[in-house]
């Protein structure tokens, strides 16, 4: 072979390595994941504040010792374990300790702090339960902290205040009509307050500032299953967009997203064939994106992923391989956070997934391998058909 078919075989196999290691469309791109916070109880909803600061809610660890209530997962005890952490620049700090848990005395996973959300320059967190709002005056009495759970909280560093009893407003108006049960999920700032996701209740809710609570949907059951609406966002059209778990035996694809239009409170299905979402999240670019738990299904132990809903309701898978996730947060840099082994104490984690960029470098490169490629072609003999 002589020089020159050398530099082309050369540019050819340069053009080639380069084009398999970059993505050729939105579909393709690469994700890289890198975890900047670990140890964490519980890790659920996140948030940015005002000064790019991520919270993330931690629901707690084991409460030993703590009254105990009977739920959905067993007996449960409860304890001030619950925390908020706050992740900047690297540096990973509880800024709020001691709030209100009721943890499973056999696997530890909590109910407590659920999310954080930023409204008018105010921070807030959600509480959960999970069981009848009535245990928390019953069975967990013996402490009067459990009036905490189901709740929610404002704060200002390490101050915090209660604000509404989601708890009671269940107990006393049961929106969807069934057994009292309270679980305040995910929480998102609305036009006229906070919105936030009762996955026990079956409802979305809105919270003023002042702490007026009010009913904006509920959601029935489908299919024997009980609807269990989790992750909340509110789109660029201004509607609302709530995404649901589902309730036992937790089907694959049986998962929707539900639109309410915030005028008429009209409730379409917006998506379908989902399964077990623990959050949404709109993107920058209008694209609405979906942290499913477990993309086989809760019963089968998969780990969970990050999917993109394109414009035909298909859906893209955009970054898999999570354990466990529960929270989804996109930064103003584009990049994805999202709390991973949630109902572990001690083992939570968040991770930043984020696309990769070529660098200028290898971006030189392509344009030398297309080159060279070009140059061959250029040069290249017209192919024999043969008959």
């Amino acid at each position: 072979m002589n020089s020159t078919g050398k530099i082309r075989l050369l540019g050819l196999i340069a053009a080639s390595s380069i084009l398999a290691t970059l993505p050729t469309s939105a579909g393709a791109a690469t994700y890289v994941g890198q975890i900047i916070a670990t140890g964490l109880d519980n890790p659920r909803g996140l948030a940015f504040g005002p000064d790019g600061t991520l919270y993330v809610a931690e629901s707690g660890t084991f409460n030993p010792g703590g009254p105990v209530a009977t739920g959905g997962e067993g007996p449960a005890a409860y304890g001030n374990s619950g925390a908020i952490t706050s992740i900047n620049n690297g540096v990973q700090t509880r800024v709020i300790t001691g709030l209100p848990s009721l943890t499973s005395t056999a696997s530890g996973s909590a109910s407590g702090p659920q999310d954080v959300a930023f409204y008018n320059g105010t921070g807030y967190f959600l509480v959960g339960l999970g069981a009848n709002p009535a245990v928390r005056g019953n069975e967990l009495g013996a402490d009067p902290g459990a009036l905490g759970l189901a709740s929610l909280y404002s704060f200002s560093g390490s101050a915090y205040t209660k604000v509404a009893d989601l708890g009671s407003y269940e107990y006393s108006f049961d929106p969807d009509g069934g057994v009292p049960d309270s679980n305040p999920y995910h929480l998102v700032v609305g036009p006229e307050g906070l919105l936030v996701t009762d996955a026990g209740g079956n409802s979305l809710l809105n919270v003023t500032a002042a702490g007026a609570i009010s009913t904006v949907a509920t959601f029935p059951p489908a299919n024997g299953a009980q609807a269990v609406p989790t992750g909340v966002s509110v789109g660029p059209d201004g509607a609302f967009y709530v995404g649901q778990l589902t309730g036992f035996p937790f089907v694959p694809g049986a998962a929707d997203i539900f639109r309410i239009d915030p005028v008429t409170g009209t409730q379409t299905v917006f998506a379908t064939g989902f399964t077990n979402i623990t959050d949404i999240a709109w993107g920058g670019d209008g694209s609405l994106y979906v942290l499913q738990y477990a993309d086989n299904g809760i019963l089968s132990g998969s780990a969970g992923s990050i999917q993109k809903l394109n414009a035909d309701g298909s859906h893209q898978l955009l970054y898999g391989g999570l354990d466990t996730p529960t929270g989804l947060e996109i930064g103003t840099d584009g990049a994805f956070y999202v709390s991973t082994f949630s109902p572990v104490p001690g083992a939570g984690q968040v991770m930043r997934i984020a696309e990769v960029v070529p660098e200028p470098a290898t971006w030189a490169m392509l344009i030398l391998g297309f080159g060279l490629v070009g140059g061959a072609m250029r040069r290249r003999p017209a192919a024999v058909v043969q008959a």
